[in-house]
């Protein structure tokens, strides 16, 4: 069984499930709710860059809960001793994961700037400067979530708890996430578009290369 048909398999899961659901028409709808918040509480910020924002924070975290409380659920209902009997690569089924989660989690993000930015269009907020920090707001939001996904699997894989992950998560994910644009704050020569994408490209490749280890290490 193939990366591909398993990634297939996993995004037309995911796809359906509730939390993308609610992350697909949930977020943009947040995207236009945001419009009705007091001007003054918002000094001058586009609801372009506020979405960019709110989308990193909570996309990322209900991923991460998805994806770890899935594969906790999975190993307790046996569902990867199926699989022992099958051609399937341990690995494939770790990335199958991350990739289908990831890109519905991409697809809900720009769906919610898109709303954003029409408003921001409609309003006439829509300014150059602000439209920089939207872009760099929504790149260093994509490599939180990768680096947050990955950190998701790998207390899904570790625990055997649906709670205990959900928690971890939720506390630890989105926190350690948040960790690549600290550096920005201490060292003001460092880009943090360039440094995000650095961060989230290699922390995320790291982690998911420890998620397969430990997958493979697991007994089922």
């Amino acid at each position: 069984m193939s990366l591909i048909l398993l990634f297939i398999d996993e995004l037309k899961g995911y796809a359906k499930s509730k939390v993308m659901i609610v992350l697909w028409f949930g977020l943009p709808l947040l995207s236009f709710i945001i419009q009705f918040i007091n001007p003054s509480e918002l000094e001058g910020m586009p609801i372009s860059f506020l979405v960019s924002l709110v989308v990193s924070s909570i996309g990322g975290t209900l991923s991460a809960i998805m994806l770890s409380t899935s594969i906790v659920s999975e190993k307790n209902r046996h569902v990867y001793e199926l699989f022992l009997i099958r051609p399937v690569k341990r690995s494939s089924l770790i990335l199958a994961k991350y990739i289908a989660v990831y890109l519905c989690l991409v697809i809900a993000a720009l769906i919610s700037l898109i709303v954003g930015l029409l408003i921001d269009a409609f309003t006439g907020d829509l300014i150059e400067n602000y439209l920089n920090s939207t872009f760099e707001s929504l790149v260093i939001g994509m490599s939180t979530m990768s680096i947050t996904c990955s950190i998701g699997i790998f207390f899904g894989v570790l625990v055997s708890s649906v709670p205990v992950a959900a928690i971890l998560s939720v506390y630890l994910g989105s926190q350690l996430s948040s960790l690549i644009i600290l550096p920005t704050f201490f060292l003001e020569i460092l880009d943090p578009v360039i440094l995000a994408l650095t961060l989230g490209i290699s922390i995320t490749i790291t982690m998911i290369s420890i998620d397969v280890v430990l997958f493979n290490k697991k007994q089922f």
